[in-house]
Protein backbone atom coordinates (compact mmCIF):
# COMPACT_ATOMS: atom_id res chain seq x y z
CA UNK A 1 0.00 0.00 0.00
CA UNK A 2 1.00 3.30 -0.91
CA UNK A 3 2.48 5.58 1.56
CA UNK A 4 -0.51 8.16 1.23
CA UNK A 5 -3.12 6.14 1.04
CA UNK A 6 -1.84 4.30 4.47
CA UNK A 7 -1.79 7.58 6.10
CA UNK A 8 -5.11 8.13 4.98
CA UNK A 9 -6.63 4.88 6.19
CA UNK A 10 -4.97 5.54 9.66
CA UNK A 11 -6.92 8.25 9.70
CA UNK A 12 -9.97 7.55 8.72
CA UNK A 13 -10.19 4.63 10.93
CA UNK A 14 -9.21 6.89 13.90
CA UNK A 15 -12.20 9.43 13.40
CA UNK A 16 -14.34 7.44 15.25
CA UNK A 17 -12.47 7.36 18.22
CA UNK A 18 -11.05 10.58 18.14
CA UNK A 19 -14.70 11.98 18.06
CA UNK A 20 -14.87 10.37 21.30
CA UNK A 21 -12.30 12.01 23.09
CA UNK A 22 -12.49 16.09 21.36
CA UNK A 23 -13.67 19.05 23.86
CA UNK A 24 -17.12 18.43 22.11
CA UNK A 25 -17.77 14.74 22.61
CA UNK A 26 -20.19 12.69 24.08
CA UNK A 27 -21.72 15.84 25.02
CA UNK A 28 -25.29 13.75 23.82
CA UNK A 29 -26.24 11.31 26.29
CA UNK A 30 -25.25 7.20 25.72
CA UNK A 31 -26.54 6.15 22.57
CA UNK A 32 -27.67 9.15 21.29
CA UNK A 33 -27.62 9.81 17.37
CA UNK A 34 -25.15 13.20 17.74
CA UNK A 35 -22.04 10.76 18.69
CA UNK A 36 -19.62 10.30 16.00
CA UNK A 37 -19.70 13.67 14.02
CA UNK A 38 -16.25 15.24 16.02
CA UNK A 39 -13.79 15.60 13.35
CA UNK A 40 -16.02 15.12 10.47
CA UNK A 41 -19.11 17.10 11.36
CA UNK A 42 -18.89 19.46 14.14
CA UNK A 43 -15.10 19.71 13.96
CA UNK A 44 -15.12 21.23 10.28
CA UNK A 45 -14.06 24.87 10.16
CA UNK A 46 -17.73 25.72 8.70
CA UNK A 47 -19.29 24.27 12.36
CA UNK A 48 -17.33 25.59 14.37
CA UNK A 49 -17.85 29.34 12.84
CA UNK A 50 -21.40 29.09 13.47
CA UNK A 51 -21.09 28.84 16.91
CA UNK A 52 -21.84 31.55 18.96
CA UNK A 53 -18.81 31.57 20.94
CA UNK A 54 -16.33 30.90 18.59
CA UNK A 55 -18.18 33.50 16.68
CA UNK A 56 -18.06 36.31 19.91
CA UNK A 57 -13.80 35.70 20.07
CA UNK A 58 -13.30 36.36 16.49
CA UNK A 59 -14.65 39.44 16.28
CA UNK A 60 -17.70 38.72 13.67
CA UNK A 61 -19.49 41.39 12.46
CA UNK A 62 -23.40 41.43 12.27
CA UNK A 63 -22.64 41.38 7.97
CA UNK A 64 -20.36 38.41 8.51
CA UNK A 65 -22.52 36.57 10.99
CA UNK A 66 -25.26 36.95 8.60
CA UNK A 67 -22.95 35.65 5.50
CA UNK A 68 -22.10 32.61 7.48
CA UNK A 69 -25.77 31.85 8.06
CA UNK A 70 -26.81 32.54 4.74
CA UNK A 71 -23.79 30.88 3.01
CA UNK A 72 -22.67 27.75 5.03
CA UNK A 73 -24.56 24.78 4.93
CA UNK A 74 -25.60 22.28 7.61
CA UNK A 75 -23.63 19.03 7.20
CA UNK A 76 -24.75 16.10 9.06
CA UNK A 77 -22.87 13.18 11.06
CA UNK A 78 -19.49 12.41 9.17
CA UNK A 79 -19.40 16.30 7.78
CA UNK A 80 -22.47 15.52 5.09
CA UNK A 81 -23.23 13.70 2.22
CA UNK A 82 -22.88 9.91 2.88
CA UNK A 83 -23.36 8.13 6.09
CA UNK A 84 -21.73 5.20 7.49
CA UNK A 85 -19.14 4.58 10.17
CA UNK A 86 -15.24 4.02 8.97
CA UNK A 87 -14.41 1.68 11.17
CA UNK A 88 -17.00 -0.78 9.21
CA UNK A 89 -16.64 -0.01 5.80
CA UNK A 90 -14.06 -2.33 3.49
CA UNK A 91 -10.56 -0.32 2.63
CA UNK A 92 -11.59 0.75 -0.68
CA UNK A 93 -15.19 2.40 0.58
CA UNK A 94 -13.27 4.00 3.65
CA UNK A 95 -11.11 5.65 0.47
CA UNK A 96 -13.48 6.68 -1.12
CA UNK A 97 -15.12 7.97 2.01
CA UNK A 98 -12.57 10.15 3.18
CA UNK A 99 -11.75 11.42 -0.04
CA UNK A 100 -15.61 12.47 -0.37
CA UNK A 101 -14.93 14.19 2.72
CA UNK A 102 -12.28 16.04 2.12
CA UNK A 103 -13.91 17.29 -0.99
CA UNK A 104 -16.56 18.62 0.98
CA UNK A 105 -14.77 20.25 3.42
CA UNK A 106 -12.36 21.95 0.88
CA UNK A 107 -15.24 23.35 -0.70
CA UNK A 108 -16.76 24.48 3.06
CA UNK A 109 -13.18 25.85 3.35
CA UNK A 110 -13.36 27.79 0.38
CA UNK A 111 -16.47 29.59 1.90
CA UNK A 112 -14.85 30.11 5.26
CA UNK A 113 -11.52 31.64 3.95
CA UNK A 114 -13.86 34.14 1.78
CA UNK A 115 -16.19 35.46 5.08
CA UNK A 116 -12.96 35.89 6.99
CA UNK A 117 -10.35 38.18 7.32
CA UNK A 118 -6.51 36.83 7.25
CA UNK A 119 -6.27 37.50 11.13
CA UNK A 120 -9.71 35.36 12.17
CA UNK A 121 -9.35 32.53 9.94
CA UNK A 122 -5.77 32.10 11.75
CA UNK A 123 -7.76 32.35 15.26
CA UNK A 124 -10.98 30.00 13.92
CA UNK A 125 -8.07 27.37 13.18
CA UNK A 126 -6.70 27.78 16.57
CA UNK A 127 -9.90 27.11 17.96
CA UNK A 128 -10.49 23.64 15.75
CA UNK A 129 -7.21 22.76 16.96
CA UNK A 130 -7.93 22.62 20.33
CA UNK A 131 -11.26 21.98 20.07
CA UNK A 132 -9.87 18.47 18.70
CA UNK A 133 -8.14 17.78 21.50
CA UNK A 134 -5.83 14.80 21.15
CA UNK A 135 -8.12 14.24 17.98
CA UNK A 136 -5.69 17.04 16.41
CA UNK A 137 -3.17 14.79 15.99
CA UNK A 138 -5.13 12.12 13.57
CA UNK A 139 -6.28 15.39 11.70
CA UNK A 140 -4.21 15.50 7.76
CA UNK A 141 -3.25 19.03 8.01
CA UNK A 142 -2.34 19.09 11.77
CA UNK A 143 0.03 15.85 11.19
CA UNK A 144 1.65 16.99 8.31
CA UNK A 145 2.49 20.27 10.02
CA UNK A 146 3.81 18.27 12.57
CA UNK A 147 5.54 15.88 10.96
CA UNK A 148 3.53 13.09 12.76
CA UNK A 149 4.71 9.39 11.33
CA UNK A 150 2.66 6.24 10.67
CA UNK A 151 4.02 4.96 13.67
CA UNK A 152 2.78 7.67 15.69
CA UNK A 153 -0.38 7.42 14.28
CA UNK A 154 -1.07 3.87 15.20
CA UNK A 155 0.00 4.41 18.72
CA UNK A 156 -2.17 6.77 19.09
CA UNK A 157 -5.02 5.16 17.35
CA UNK A 158 -4.60 2.17 19.52
CA UNK A 159 -4.41 3.97 22.93
CA UNK A 160 -7.96 5.92 21.79
CA UNK A 161 -8.97 2.52 21.21
CA UNK A 162 -7.79 1.15 23.99
CA UNK A 163 -9.60 4.20 26.64
CA UNK A 164 -12.83 3.73 24.53
CA UNK A 165 -13.17 0.35 25.48
CA UNK A 166 -12.86 1.24 29.02
CA UNK A 167 -15.76 3.26 29.07
CA UNK A 168 -17.77 4.12 32.00
CA UNK A 169 -15.52 7.35 32.74
CA UNK A 170 -15.96 11.11 33.64
CA UNK A 171 -15.78 11.73 29.58
CA UNK A 172 -13.91 15.37 30.12
CA UNK A 173 -10.95 13.33 32.22
CA UNK A 174 -10.65 11.08 29.65
CA UNK A 175 -10.37 13.47 27.54
CA UNK A 176 -7.64 15.07 29.54
CA UNK A 177 -6.29 11.95 29.98
CA UNK A 178 -5.79 11.28 25.98
CA UNK A 179 -4.38 14.48 25.43
CA UNK A 180 -1.94 13.78 27.97
CA UNK A 181 -0.92 10.40 26.45
CA UNK A 182 -0.72 12.23 23.01
CA UNK A 183 1.60 14.47 23.80
CA UNK A 184 3.74 11.79 25.64
CA UNK A 185 4.32 10.45 22.12
CA UNK A 186 5.48 13.35 20.50
CA UNK A 187 8.92 15.01 20.45
CA UNK A 188 9.92 18.01 22.11
CA UNK A 189 9.69 20.51 18.88
CA UNK A 190 6.42 18.46 17.56
CA UNK A 191 5.73 20.02 20.82
CA UNK A 192 6.41 22.94 20.73
CA UNK A 193 4.62 23.09 17.33
CA UNK A 194 1.66 22.02 18.43
CA UNK A 195 1.69 24.57 21.02
CA UNK A 196 1.98 27.36 18.54
CA UNK A 197 -0.71 25.70 16.50
CA UNK A 198 -3.21 25.60 19.23
CA UNK A 199 -2.51 29.76 20.02
CA UNK A 200 -4.31 31.73 23.14
CA UNK A 201 -6.57 29.17 24.91
CA UNK A 202 -10.49 28.92 24.02
CA UNK A 203 -12.97 27.65 26.53
CA UNK A 204 -14.01 24.91 24.78
CA UNK A 205 -17.27 24.57 27.00
CA UNK A 206 -18.86 26.88 25.30
CA UNK A 207 -19.18 25.04 22.50
CA UNK A 208 -22.34 23.88 22.05
CA UNK A 209 -23.20 19.96 19.69
CA UNK A 210 -26.41 19.42 17.91
CA UNK A 211 -27.19 16.08 16.75
CA UNK A 212 -29.48 15.12 13.35
CA UNK A 213 -32.36 14.57 15.14
CA UNK A 214 -32.12 18.09 16.42
CA UNK A 215 -30.94 17.14 20.26
CA UNK A 216 -28.93 19.39 21.61
CA UNK A 217 -25.76 19.67 24.43
CA UNK A 218 -23.47 21.73 25.89
CA UNK A 219 -20.09 20.65 25.70
CA UNK A 220 -18.22 19.40 28.93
Amino acid sequence: MERPLRRVLLVAGALATASLLSPVASAQPPGGRGRGMGMGGMMSHAALLRQEAVQADLGLSADQKSKVASELPQRGPGGGGGGGNPRDMTDEERRKWMEERRARQAEDDKKVAGLLDAKQLGRLKEIRIQALGAGALMDETVAKELGITDDQVSKLQAAMQSMRGQGGGDPAEMRRTMYTKALEMLSPEQKTKLEALRGAPFDTSKLQMRGPGGGGGRAL
